[in-house]
């Protein structure tokens, strides 16, 4: 019985750990590859209109496709995303390390009260 209620007391730390973990990069993921993008664009944008043959839009539309077509406005969606993602990578650093260790922390905890 001891085994069952220490893997059960292991994995329910692990498993919350993972999926901080699993949450962090798959954003931080998402967001190095729309800055990239977002910055492809600028250099697209901010280039004399005669560097591409086929015109700035079909230039831009290339290197990402945008959710919606409102003329300048193009990629507002894009860039209100990354700014977005931005802040919530740089707030919830602190509090999803905090996290990590508490569940680290109470599954030591439980698995060490299991033991004796």
């Amino acid at each position: 019985m001891k085994w069952i209620v220490t893997v059960l007391a292991v994995l329910g730390g692990l498993l919350p750990i993972a999926a901080v973990i699993w949450g962090w990069r798959s954003t931080r993921r998402e967001y190095r590859q729309l800055v990239a993008d977002l910055d492809a664009i600028d250099g697209v944008i901010n280039a004399p209109p005669d560097s591409f043959p086929n015109g700035q839009s079909q230039a831009m539309y290339a290197i990402r496709r945008p959710k919606f077509n409102v003329g300048r406005a193009t990629y507002t969606y894009e860039w209100v995303q990354r700014l977005i993602l931005e802040q919530a990578l740089a707030d919830l650093r602190g509090p999803a390390w905090l996290a990590g260790t508490g569940i680290l922390v109470g599954t030591v905890a439980s698995v060490w009260s299991t033991w004796i």
